[in-house]
């Protein structure tokens, strides 16, 4: 007589082992919720506490700026200069924080451009009134992924500025439908990007370090005198 097939052994389920995985499943997943959410608002709290600091900055400077256009000649390469780098160091800190297409940082980079043009027109006023020998550069790009070699024409104008820390750069988004930027674009016949003004002269398209040099400077020797804004 053959013998009939054994069953197989029953599989012994121990309810505790389960619970104890899905207990510290659930524990290992709170804690990366808590660490998550722990980064995200120390990381919010740092950029408010960055807006109010660029509110309560960006105002100051308007009203040195005010100060500054009737004494032009006092103080002027040495404070709002270096204060306009700065507000553009930190909103440099924001886009990469928030991207560069975030609302509040678009919001806050027009409000940095209208800034640089103060900036632009107070360095020509003391350039006509004190005999300064300022050399700028306006530098307008553009975020929208259409222009590739944007990002490079930056670079070429952050060495440039490096060899010549008299350069004084400002960098404007070609996209801003901000009233004052569109009035530059339309003074200067800009309308597509890289294309820089320099010292009131129109370049468009991409321009290597060698060119740009000789068109601003020349075989003048190298020039001493402040910092400068965000290329970017």
């Amino acid at each position: 007589m053959t013998p009939a097939p054994r069953a197989p052994p029953e599989k012994q389920f121990h309810s505790s082992m389960y619970v104890a995985a899905f207990a510290i499943t659930t524990l290992v997943f709170v804690f990366g919720i808590l660490i998550g959410h722990q980064f995200t608002a120390k990381k919010l709290s740092q950029i408010e506490g960055l807006q109010k600091e660029l509110n309560a900055q960006t105002l100051g400077t308007e009203l040195q700026t005010l100060l500054l256009t009737e004494f032009p000649c006092t103080s002027f390469n040495s404070t709002l200069t270096e204060e306009l780098f700065d507000v553009g160091t930190k909103l440099d800190y924001m886009e990469g924080q928030l991207g560069k297409n975030d609302k509040e940082v678009l919001s806050l980079k027009e409000y940095y451009s209208l800034l640089e043009i103060r900036h632009w027109l107070l360095l020509r006023l003391a350039k006509d009134r004190c005999n300064a020998n300022y050399d700028s550069v306006l530098y307008f790009y553009s975020n929208l992924g259409d222009c590739d070699i944007c990002e490079q024409q930056g670079s070429v104008l952050s060495t440039l500025h490096k060899k010549y820390p008299s350069l004084t750069i400002y960098s404007f988004d070609l996209n801003i439908p901000n009233p004052a930027l569109q009035t530059i674009k339309r003074i200067f016949g800009v309308k597509q990007a890289p294309t820089l003004v320099a010292n009131q002269k129109v370049i468009e398209g991409f321009r290597d370090k060698n060119e740009l040099e000789s068109l601003l400077f020349g075989n003048q020797s190298e020039k001493n005198t402040t910092p400068v804004q965000r290329i970017h």
